[in-house]
């Protein structure tokens, strides 16, 4: 499915004229557009919001601010009437020759607190618009022991945090002062030393990425560079808790660890206990697609995991940290080398500081020997036959250079053959960051060929991503090019009016209450609400051709509901496979509607945490788990079951089950050929088709009679007039379903054409314009 649909349609985006429904442009009267900045950490100092992202998109005059904190505890607020006012826990009495009160920071304790505080901005006509930002107060982390080796943070470096050795609970203060090392990185270290938490049980260092991020907070609020923690021998604990911590806990892209590297440190890091664990609670939470990683450097510890880059080297303890760092400068060191290469070469400031490993459970997929010595030697294989995997290598991109100009005859924008790649992905931006968060304008098994004329952006950041046969990628630094010839942006905030190449780029932009307008095409992304109460839809999610051409593919869940999304949140119109889960909700309860869920590998749709979306004219077929999937949570007491509301759904050909535990209520829908119909016995079912019948009003035990389910229509089949999509016409069959005016007669008939008997039809289709018609 994957490579048809693409064929089809993905390039028709880029290259031909989309049609789709005019928007209007205009801004006149409309509200002013508040924008209360990024979210803040913060401890023992106060901080300072950022409300200078407002505008008023009429320009009615200038506009004038109010903030007001409206949930956390209590602190306060100077210069409350300003874009940047100063937020901090109480007020203190100065002390020698400044007696005036002072603000001061934020009372701490062992767990994390959160302020929301709104902006309200007004504009000279008095139309006001509003937006919130949060301020973490991290827990209480004691004495802050975090120093910039470097003196002056450069927003525009990556970050190097550093852990030195000791005993395996606390560890000294050497740092990494190599002059020319610290001229390519922001270098984080703790001359004072460090010490695990003061917390009983197993060991941890979850202060120190508290620290951390109160720390970046302050000085890169914006922070675009990526982060590696390094830890030699008992510091390897530290380092990889903190990468833990960050992305675990604050999921934030700003400050999500991309590569934590362990020199020599396998004993310590098997004293703390769960080694195994503590790799796979860092490598399993990669940020929004980020970079997330681990490299295992091995001399006298000799300890390899599953799931990361395993070098073994044949040198001191004190030697392994030395060859990482001398490997900056070292030639057997930075030739690729056939993809047989480690250290510095991969790490933030390296030729392949963009590699992401694959995840290869329960093997050693990567593993390396170094046969040499401290300045000189060579990598091969430790094992070929036992750990096969050669790293693909750095790419380097063949095509218009940057800055230049594309004119309407086009380019090809390609590379040089990578080595060790098994496929080449193009990939368009509007800006050099966030490489997770481009279109994909072509995948191919070698470098592209195609001349690309438009792209959604005057300014395009282009790359290519290449992987390997394990599934491990590595991109070019993205470049810039001046298109002449440009299409519009397959993706629009109709709220504000703003255009999007990327899906999440579009919602971290968005407000509750907004609307996002999808043009049809096939998106290569995972799509995450972050709690934002607002509307994702196709150009009609009534129309099912606009539907079957409205497509996301992703690796992992494709769509995630985790944040409190309540029934505001609207997903509709779109087709979902060819993916792992398509819908993963927890703690969730949105709107989806109009959607086709259909061939994924796991679950159609899954649900925990006492989820409860309404779920209407939907097909959730074909999945290679169950159709809903529901996950019962317990706790002492506390059981928390998942309610979905699921009306006029088709369910239909999943592998297990079709509808499984919780407490669904099912209205109006077709449970048919699914392994198990429905699993559990709280499930209220009215006027519905079950495979092997269900106790409930109004259902019944038929085959509904699909037109062709083996190719995906779930129309009914009827006598009187069937819609048909592939020939766009009613077509007539020799049956009728039993489905046809089956539905609770108190249902509305919503848009069903004559003949219509009345009644609602089960099933996807039901009170749609292409319901099948009575006999």
């Amino acid at each position: 499915m994957k490579k048809t649909i693409y064929q089809s349609l993905a390039m028709v985006l880029l290259i031909a004229v989309v049609s789709s429904v005019a928007i209007s442009q205009g801004f006149e009267g409309v509200l002013p557009i508040a924008d209360a900045g990024s979210s803040r950490y913060a401890a023992q100092e106060p901080v300072t919001l950022d409300g200078t992202g407002s505008y008023d998109p009429d320009n009615s005059g200038p506009l004038s601010y109010t903030w007001r904190q409206i949930a956390g505890p209590p602190v306060i607020i100077i210069d409350a009437n300003t874009a940047t006012p100063t937020i901090g826990g109480s007020m203190q009495s100065g002390s020698g020759r400044d007696m005036g009160p002072k603000l001061a920071g934020f009372t701490q304790t062992d767990v994390i607190q959160e302020c929301v505080f709104e902006l309200k901005v007004t504009d000279s006509e008095a139309h006001s618009g509003t937006d919130t930002v949060k301020v973490v107060i991290v827990p209480d982390f004691g004495a802050n022991t975090l120093e910039l080796v470097n003196g002056v943070f450069d927003p525009n470096k990556p970050t190097f945090v550093f852990f030195s050795g000791g005993t395996c609970s606390a560890g000294g203060g050497e740092v990494i002062d190599d002059p020319m090392f610290l001229e390519y990185v922001n270098h984080i270290g703790f001359p004072q030393g460090w010490e695990s938490d003061p917390i009983p049980g197993p060991l941890t260092f979850y202060k120190y990425a508290n620290m951390i991020i109160v720390y970046l907070s302050s000085v890169a609020p914006d922070y675009q560079q990526p982060i590696q923690t390094c830890g030699f021998s008992a510091g390897g604990t530290p380092a990889i808790d903190v990468g833990i911590y960050l992305n675990r806990t604050f999921a934030d892209p700003r400050y999500a660890v991309n590569l934590v590297t362990l020199l020599d440190a396998g004993y310590c890091l098997e004293s703390a206990g769960q080694p195994l664990e503590r790799i796979e609670a860092f490598t399993q939470h990669a940020v929004d697609g980020e970079q997330c990683w681990i490299d295992n450097y091995v001399a006298v510890n000799v300890n390899y995991y599953p799931n990361v880059l395993n070098v073994s080297l044949p040198l001191s303890h004190i030697e392994c940290a030395q060859w990482y760092f001398y490997s900056f400068l070292l030639q057997d060191t930075n030739e690729f080398n056939g993809g047989l290469i480690a250290g510095i070469y991969w790490s933030i400031i390296g030729p392949g500081k963009n590699l992401q490993l694959a995840l290869t459970p329960d093997t050693q997929t990567y593993k390396y020997k170094w046969y040499g010595s401290l300045s000189s030697g060579y990598m091969d294989f430790y094992d070929e036959q036992q750990n096969p995997g050669r790293l693909p290598e750095p790419v380097r991109l063949v095509g218009p250079e940057n800055g230049s100009f594309v004119d309407v005859n086009g380019a090809v924008f390609s590379c040089e053959e990578s080595e060790n790649a098994v496929g080449y992905q193009l990939l368009f931006g509007p800006d050099p960051h966030r490489v997770t968060d481009y279109y994909i304008i072509s995948d191919t098994p070698n470098p592209p060929t195609d001349v690309i004329t438009a792209s959604f952006f005057e300014q395009t950041w282009w790359t290519i991503k290449v992987s390997d046969q394990y599934g491990s990628t590595i991109y070019a630094d993205p470049i810039r090019a001046n298109f002449e010839n440009l299409k519009p942006p397959p993706i629009k905030n109709i709220t504000i009016g703003k255009e999007y190449g990327s899906f999440q780029r579009a919602i971290d932009d968005a407000r509750n209450g907004h609307e996002i307008v999808i043009r049809p095409g096939v998106y290569m992304e995972k799509i995450n609400f972050k709690g934002k109460n607002l509307t994702l839809r196709s150009t009609d999610p009534n129309d099912p051709a606009v539907v079957s051409e409205t497509i996301i593919i992703a690796n992992g869940d494709v769509v995630t509901f985790s944040n409190g999304e309540d029934a505001n949140c609207v997903l509709a119109g779109f087709t979902i496979a060819d993916s792992n889960n398509g819908v993963y909700c927890s703690a969730a309860s949105p709107t989806i509607v109009n959607c086709s869920i259909v061939g994924n590998v796991s679950a159609g749709m899954k649900l925990y945490m006492g989820s409860n979306p309404t779920v209407s004219n939907c097909i959730i077929a074909e999945n290679g788990g169950s159709g809903i999937a529901m996950f019962i949570f317990t706790a002492g007491r506390k059981i928390l079951f998942n309610s979905p509301t699921i009306v006029n759904c088709t369910i239909a050909s999943n592998s297990k089950i079709g509808i499984s535990e919780g407490k669904p209520t099912v209205l109006n829908s077709i449970i048919y050929g699914n392994g198990v119909q429905i699993a559990g016995s709280s499930a209220v079912v009215k006027y519905s088709d079950v495979q092997g019948g269900f106790s409930g009003e109004g259902n019944i035990d038929a085959d509904p009679f699909f037109a062709d389910p083996d190719n995906g229509d779930y129309h009914l089949k009827s006598q009187s007039g069937r819609w048909d999509p592939a020939s766009q016409s009613w077509v007539t069959d020799e049956v009728n379903s039993p489905c046809i005016d089956a539905g609770d007669p108190s249902t509305p008939l919503g848009s069903e054409p004559l003949n219509n008997g009345g009644v609602i039809n089960m099933g996807a289709y039901g009170g749609t314009l292409e319901a099948s018609k009575s006999p």
